[in-house]
Protein backbone atom coordinates (compact mmCIF):
# COMPACT_ATOMS: atom_id res chain seq x y z
CA UNK A 1 0.00 0.00 0.00
CA UNK A 2 2.79 2.29 0.78
CA UNK A 3 4.43 1.78 -2.42
CA UNK A 4 1.03 2.71 -4.40
CA UNK A 5 1.65 5.95 -2.19
CA UNK A 6 5.37 6.88 -2.26
CA UNK A 7 7.17 4.49 -5.08
CA UNK A 8 9.15 5.08 -7.89
CA UNK A 9 6.33 5.49 -10.26
CA UNK A 10 4.46 7.71 -8.18
CA UNK A 11 3.76 11.68 -8.98
CA UNK A 12 5.38 12.50 -5.47
CA UNK A 13 8.83 10.95 -6.28
CA UNK A 14 8.82 11.72 -9.76
CA UNK A 15 8.64 15.70 -8.50
CA UNK A 16 11.20 14.88 -5.62
CA UNK A 17 13.45 13.61 -8.20
CA UNK A 18 12.79 17.04 -10.35
CA UNK A 19 13.33 19.12 -7.67
CA UNK A 20 16.54 17.45 -6.78
CA UNK A 21 17.53 17.54 -10.57
CA UNK A 22 16.04 21.48 -10.96
CA UNK A 23 18.53 22.48 -7.62
CA UNK A 24 21.86 20.61 -8.89
CA UNK A 25 21.33 22.30 -11.83
CA UNK A 26 20.55 25.79 -10.30
CA UNK A 27 23.85 25.42 -7.99
CA UNK A 28 25.82 24.93 -11.10
CA UNK A 29 24.82 27.90 -13.14
CA UNK A 30 25.15 30.16 -9.72
CA UNK A 31 28.80 28.31 -9.33
CA UNK A 32 29.32 30.01 -13.04
CA UNK A 33 27.79 32.95 -12.74
CA UNK A 34 29.99 33.32 -9.36
CA UNK A 35 33.03 31.95 -10.69
CA UNK A 36 32.97 34.57 -13.67
CA UNK A 37 31.91 37.55 -11.27
CA UNK A 38 35.08 36.44 -8.86
CA UNK A 39 37.44 36.64 -11.89
CA UNK A 40 36.19 40.17 -13.22
CA UNK A 41 36.65 41.83 -9.96
CA UNK A 42 39.81 40.05 -9.43
CA UNK A 43 41.82 41.07 -12.55
CA UNK A 44 41.39 44.03 -15.11
CA UNK A 45 39.13 44.01 -17.85
CA UNK A 46 41.39 43.79 -20.53
CA UNK A 47 43.31 40.42 -18.91
CA UNK A 48 40.09 39.00 -17.91
CA UNK A 49 39.00 39.51 -21.93
CA UNK A 50 43.01 38.08 -22.94
CA UNK A 51 42.21 34.87 -20.79
CA UNK A 52 39.19 34.33 -22.26
CA UNK A 53 39.82 34.31 -25.57
CA UNK A 54 42.69 32.45 -25.06
CA UNK A 55 40.67 30.14 -23.48
CA UNK A 56 37.69 30.32 -25.71
CA UNK A 57 35.75 29.51 -22.50
CA UNK A 58 33.86 33.01 -22.08
CA UNK A 59 30.96 32.89 -19.78
CA UNK A 60 28.04 34.58 -21.17
CA UNK A 61 26.41 36.10 -18.05
CA UNK A 62 23.14 37.27 -19.56
CA UNK A 63 22.58 33.71 -21.27
CA UNK A 64 23.59 32.24 -17.54
CA UNK A 65 21.28 34.53 -15.63
CA UNK A 66 18.33 33.71 -18.21
CA UNK A 67 19.16 30.02 -17.32
CA UNK A 68 19.24 30.88 -13.49
CA UNK A 69 15.62 32.60 -13.79
CA UNK A 70 14.52 29.63 -15.95
CA UNK A 71 15.82 27.39 -13.08
CA UNK A 72 14.07 29.02 -10.32
CA UNK A 73 10.62 29.25 -11.89
CA UNK A 74 10.96 25.32 -12.57
CA UNK A 75 11.89 24.84 -9.43
CA UNK A 76 8.78 26.89 -8.03
CA UNK A 77 6.74 25.16 -9.77
CA UNK A 78 7.63 21.58 -9.09
CA UNK A 79 7.64 22.84 -5.16
CA UNK A 80 4.00 23.74 -5.82
CA UNK A 81 2.85 20.75 -7.61
CA UNK A 82 4.73 18.79 -4.94
CA UNK A 83 2.99 20.47 -2.07
CA UNK A 84 -0.33 19.88 -3.91
CA UNK A 85 0.09 16.31 -3.86
CA UNK A 86 1.26 16.02 -0.50
CA UNK A 87 -1.94 17.98 0.47
CA UNK A 88 -3.56 15.73 -1.83
CA UNK A 89 -2.65 12.73 0.36
CA UNK A 90 -3.33 13.98 3.64
CA UNK A 91 -6.78 15.23 2.92
CA UNK A 92 -6.90 11.14 1.49
CA UNK A 93 -5.66 9.81 4.80
CA UNK A 94 -7.89 12.09 7.06
CA UNK A 95 -11.10 11.08 4.61
CA UNK A 96 -10.05 7.69 5.29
Amino acid sequence: MLRGLFGSDTTTYMLRGALEETSATHREISSRVANASVASTQEGFANELAAAQAANEEVDLQREMVALADTQIRYEAEAKLLQIQYTQLRTAMRDA
